[in-house]
C-alpha cells in the first residue's frame, strides 16, 4: 500500500499484542495497543484506523460490544477477530455482527499478515467509495443548478431525461455542437441507478480509426504494434456504471458491429482476445449530425441505430429557445462573480445583441461570449457589459426582427422539428410531445398567418 494502514491490535495478554504489533509494523503498518477495548475505542475515535486485531475474550468489554462500538463509529473499519479454538461459533456470530474475519490462537503471524492487509485494503476502498458517492451527489446538485430551463422545449427535455434516468435502455442524444449533449447525458446519469458506479466518457469524433476500437474495446498484449501491455476499455471501466459515447456517428462500420452486439447481448472481445468478456454498463450515445442522414450515406448501421435510440433526446438549438437566452446569460454572469470578479450586469443593447444574435454554437457560444465580455468589461472599469463588449456580428436577416416573439421561436422549432424528421409528422409530433393533431393545428395555425401577415 502507498499510505502506511493503521491497525490498533487489542488483547489483555501483553506478549501477544506486542509480538502481533511488532510484526506488523515491521512489515509497514503504523500500529497502536490496547490492553481493554475501552483504550481500543479511545485510539479508535482520535486516529484514523484501518483494521483492528481484536481479541474475542477480555475481561469487562467483551470482544463482541467492542466491535458493535467500532462499527458505531466508523462502519468502513474491517475487524478481525482473535478466538481460541472453543470459541469458533462466537467468531462466526461475530462475522454476522459485521466482523471482516476471525483468526484462532495460537496466532500464526505469517498467516495473520494477508488478512490484515486485505482488511486494510477493504477499508481504503470503503473509504473512498463513500467519498466518491459524496462527491456525485454534489456533482447531481451542481447538474440541477446548471440546467436552466425556461423554455417549454427545453422544459420538455429535462423531463424527459429524467424519466429515462431510471430505465436501463441505451438513450440517443441529438443536438448541434454546443447544444449540452454530454450535460443532458451527465444529467441522467447522476439521476439513475448507476450514479454511484462511474460515468465514463469517449469522445468518438476525436479518435482515429484505428485507435478507437482499442479505446472502446480494451486490448491484449502484442495485439499490435506499440500494444506493450494488456490494457481494458472504457466498456471495462465503465461496468457497473455508465458509458457515454460523443459523436456516435464517427464510429467506423467494423466497430459498429462489435457494439452492436454488446448491446444485444452483453458481450464483447478486447482487440487480440480469444476469451469473450461480459460487463454491466448502460450506453447513452450523442450525435451532433441527423443519423437518418448518416444511415441514408450508407455509413451507419440501421439496425445499430434502432438499438441505441431506444429512448431519444433531442435538445433544441439556442435560437428556437430565445426564452432560455437571458436565463442562461445571467447564470454565467453570476457564477463568474462567484469565481472572485466582480458583480456586472448587462446593458439593455446588450440584452437586445443576445436575443438577436443567431447563436449557431448555442449554449457554448453563449458562455465563452459572456466570459470574454466581461473580462474586456472589468479590463476598461466598466461596470456593465455592453454591446461592444460582446463582439458579435449579427447577420441582417429581413424576415426576423431584433428580438423575435415566443411564438416565433416556437414556429421556428416546429419547422425545425419537422425538418430533421424529413416531413414525418408522427415521429415530430413524438419528438415534440404533442398528438399529430396538435402538430396539425399548429402548423395550419403558421400557414394562416403566412397567408394573412398583420398590417
Amino acid at each position: 500500500m502507498k499510505r502506511k494502514a493503521a491497525v490498533v491490535v487489542v488483547d489483555d495478554e501483553q506478549d501477544l499484542r506486542e509480538n502481533v504489533a511488532e510484526y506488523l509494523a515491521a512489515r509497514g503498518f503504523t500500529t497502536h495497543t490496547a490492553e481493554t477495548g475501552a483504550a481500543a475505542l479511545e485510539v479508535i475515535e482520535s486516529e484514523r484506523i484501518s483494521a483492528v486485531v481484536l481479541d474475542l475474550v477480555m475481561p469487562g468489554m467483551g470482544g463482541l460490544d467492542v466491535l458493535r462500538q467500532i462499527k458505531a463509529i466508523d462502519p468502513h473499519i474491517q475487524v478481525i477477530m482473535v478466538t481460541g479454538k472453543g470459541s469458533v461459533q462466537s467468531a462466526v456470530e461475530a462475522m454476522r455482527a459485521g466482523a471482516y474475519d476471525y483468526v484462532t490462537k495460537p496466532v500464526k503471524l505469517a498467516e495473520l499478515e494477508p488478512v490484515v492487509m486485505r482488511a486494510a485494503e477493504l477499508t481504503l476502498l470503503k473509504r473512498q467509495n463513500s467519498a466518491y458517492r459524496d462527491v456525485q451527489a454534489r456533482r447531481g446538485a451542481r447538474l440541477a443548478s446548471e440546467m436552466i430551463a425556461q423554455s417549454p422545449a427545453m422544459c420538455k427535455v429535462l423531463d424527459m431525461a429524467g424519466r429515462y434516468a431510471m430505465a436501463e435502455m441505451p438513450v440517443l442524444i441529438e443536438g448541434e455542437t454546443g447544444t449540452g449533449k454530454e450535460l443532458i447525458a451527465e444529467f441522467i446519469h447522476a439521476n439513475s441507478g448507476r450514479k454511484e458506479a462511474p460515468l465514463v466518457v469517449l469522445d468518438c469524433g476525436a479518435l482515429s480509426e484505428t485507435l478507437i476500437d482499442s479505446e472502446l474495446f480494451g486490448h491484449e498484449k502484442g495485439a499490435f504494434t506499440g500494444a506493450t501491455d494488456s490494457r481494458a476499455g472504457m466498456l471495462e471501466v465503465a461496468d457497473g456504471g455508465t458509458l457515454f459515447l460523443d459523436e456516435i456517428a464517427s464510429i467506423p462500420m467494423a466497430v459498429q458491429t462489435r457494439l452492436l452486439r454488446f448491446l444485444e447481448r452483453g458481450i464483447f472481445r478486447r482487440v487480440g482476445a480469444r476469451a469473450e468478456k461480459t460487463v454491466d454498463a448502460r450506453v447513452i450515445a450523442a450525435s451532433n449530425r441527423n443519423l437518418d442522414h448518416v444511415m441514408a450515406e450508407g455509413k451507419f448501421r440501421d439496425d445499430l441505430y434502432h438499438r441505441l435510440a431506444v429512448l431519444r433526446v433531442n435538445i433544441p438549438p439556442l435560437r428556437d429557445r430565445v426564452e432560455d437566452i437571458m436565463p442562461l446569460a445571467h447564470a454565467f454572469l453570476a457564477r463568474l462573480s462567484d469565481a472572485g470578479g466582480q458583480p456586472m450586469a448587462l446593458s439593455e443593447d446588450a440584452r437586445e445583441t443576445l436575443l438577436a444574435y443567431a447563436w449557431p454554437g448555442n449554449v457554448r457560444e453563449l458562455l465563452h461570449t459572456i466570459e470574454r465580455a466581461a473580462f474586456t468589461a472589468r479590463s476598461q472599469g466598466a461596470g456593465e457589459v455592453q454591446e461592444h463588449h460582446l463582439g458579435l456580428v449579427l447577420s441582417p436577416r429581413e424576415d426576423r426582427p431584433v428580438a423575435t416573439t415566443l411564438k416565433g421561436a416556437g414556429s421556428r422549432h416546429v419547422r425545425t422539428v419537422l425538418e430533421q424528421c424529413e416531413g414525418n409528422r408522427k415521429r415530430a409530433a413524438e419528438m415534440l410531445g404533442i398528438s399529430e393533431r396538435h402538430l396539425y393545428r399548429l402548423l395550419q395555425a403558421e400557414l394562416a398567418d403566412e397567408e394573412n401577415p398583420r398590417q
